[in-house]
């Protein structure tokens, strides 16, 4: 299907670029692309955390602030790149983390309290077992069932958890101290200022955009869906979770929400060289390395395998679920039009990898575990679980760990080594399957980025197990990709979907090699291994 610019003033022709900023849970890059999709620039600068006590996860908006502008400015120190000749600038973001701010002055209340962050565990479990909330998803499963609505049976699944944005917001209210800097407020104390208009809620996209606009509070769907505040079959703040829990809905508290490539207005010239430069593209990050993969159609998927793994599946205009436990997520919207997704994740993928070195001494680095890997072609009746922090759909076992089975007398590094790596593939071949077992969605394509993904064996693994073409993307990492991607379709520095991916290239492929009967069998064995992870930790 062809989107087409939303701008009714094309960008002139001497607009080169597209700058992207793309911030993630431990650093922010500046990405500037040209008309051939190709980045010429780039700068890097890492964003660490605050921990100022047990379970927090926290990160200081200024901080974050100062940190764009440093990356910003990096990639303009070259004489051959010129702020003037960009176009329009995308956002994105880990999704979940949010701040208050003072509405009168624009200086933040509070630190970012991350997606990661456990302080809320308590106060989850609470609302969860809230009458009220009880009630609601008892009607909505009834409903649900009688009806099949989307909204309804999600609704009857959602279950409080500290990573869910309300949750952290509720407890954040309940606490006798909350520091800022050298500032100390109640949490009773910023809810009241919340209840009277005083506040802003902002995620880590409308902090930036209210700080690049000289105060503009907006965000995109993609975004605003992610703080679970936000219903995205009706497209508004939940207004009946919202007042469920008694959270502040003032005209001010909560941001407006935009396309996902939209206008969100235009930079301060003082902040980049005098320069006023359109905002135009807003989007969480696994959205945005979905759509910079080019995953237009429903069933086309991309794996993103950092520190964790993300399966993310194009679901097209109507919302899709898995009654075991996936729920719809907004992809983007364009034009008017939502695009749905599903969402799977393997918790810890490079992390493992990384512990198994630096926690065991299996390997010192994951280039040493690839070639050990690939000492052999099998991993000798070897299996791994790479389960330590807990497995999720379609399984959900938060008491899971990892479990290595087949050990013998025979058994050589090299094919713990290889058992890794095949365990990685089918955790996610796993997810795949779910997904397309519950949403009776075909999957028509499947591309991967991320730095496990640069191991051939790995990918060759996951080709074999899903039997189908797996695609590596050239660029270690597609967020930043789909942002650029957003903000020129906003101001017509790319015409259309059809544009974009006349722009791919450089993909690797990896085909299915495997025997088919040895891959029934390696299933089969994987599956008892998982009911044995799954038994001895209930």
């Amino acid at each position: 299907m062809i989107i087409m610019s939303q701008s009714s003033n094309p960008p002139t022709a001497q607009k080169k670029y597209i700058l992207a900023i793309d911030s993630g849970s431990t650093g922010i890059r500046a990405l500037l692309f040209n008309k051939q999709s190709e980045i010429v620039a780039r700068a890097y600068k890492v964003t660490p955390m605050t921990v100022p006590e047990e379970g927090a996860v926290e990160h200081d908006p200024e901080m974050l602030w100062q940190a764009l502008l440093d990356v910003v400015k990096e990639v303009f120190q070259s004489p051959d790149y010129d702020l003037a000749n960009v176009a329009s600038i995308g956002i994105t973001n880990q999704r979940g983390s949010f701040c208050l701010v003072e509405k009168a002055t624009g200086k933040p209340l509070t630190n970012f309290i991350g997606w990661q962050d456990l302080r809320a565990t308590e106060v989850a479990k609470r609302m969860d077992h809230q009458f009220s909330f009880g009630a609601l998803r008892a009607v909505a499963g009834l409903v649900g069932k009688l009806t099949g609505n989307p909204m309804m049976l999600t609704t009857n699944m959602v279950r409080m958890k500290p990573v869910l944005g309300i949750t952290r917001l509720r407890w954040l209210f309940e606490q006798d101290e909350v520091r800022y800097h050298e500032t100390v407020h109640s949490g009773p104390e910023l809810y009241k200022r919340c209840k009277n208009d005083e506040i802003h809620f902002m995620s880590l996209d409308s902090w930036f955009i209210y700080k690049l606009t000289g105060g503009k509070h907006l965000t995109d769907v993609t975004n605003a869906s992610g703080t679970s505040l936000y219903n995205p079959f009706d497209l508004v703040w939940n207004k009946i979770h919202i007042t469920l829990f008694d959270i502040p809905n003032t005209p001010s508290m909560f941001a407006e929400v935009l396309d996902t490539a939209g206008d969100f207005g235009k930079t301060k010239p003082d902040i980049f060289f005098g320069h006023s430069i359109q905002i135009g593209g807003c989007v969480g990050d696994q959205m945005a390395s979905l759509f910079g993969h080019c995953c237009f159609t429903p069933g086309d998927t991309k794996i993103s395998q950092g520190s964790g793994a993300f399966v993310d599946m194009n679901m097209g205009r109507k919302p899709k679920l898995s009654r075991r436990g996936l729920f719809p997520l907004i992809a983007w919207q364009l034009n008017g039009e939502i695009t749905y997704m599903l969402e799977g994740q393997v918790a810890t993928a490079g992390t493992l990898i990384d512990w198994l070195g630096v926690g065991i001494g299996v390997s010192d680095t994951a280039q040493a575990l690839n070639e050990f890997a690939a000492q052999t072609e099998d991993t000798e009746g070897v299996i791994f679980v790479p389960t330590p922090m807990g497995i999720s759909f379609p399984y959900f076992n938060a008491n899971s760990r990892a479990t290595i089975f087949g050990l013998s007398l025979s058994t050589h590094r090299k094919h713990v080594c290889r058992a890794v790596l095949e365990g990685l593939a089918l955790r996610s071949y796993d997810i795949l399957d779910g997904m397309q077992k519950d949403t009776k969605t075909q999957l028509s394509s499947l591309k991967v980025d991320g730095g496990v993904s640069k191991s051939d064996i790995q990918l060759q693994c996951l080709a074999d197990f899903a039997q189908m073409t797996v695609q590596r993307a050239p660029e270690a990492d597609m967020t930043g990709t789909g942002a650029a991607y957003f903000a020129g379709l906003s101001v017509g520095f790319w015409k259309d979907t059809d544009e974009l991916l006349a722009l791919q290239k450089d993909y690797i492929d990896f085909t299915p090699k495997m025997d088919l009967q040895l891959r029934e069998k390696k299933i089969k064995a994987w599956n008892k291994a998982v009911q044995a992870v799954l038994s001895l930790n209930k």
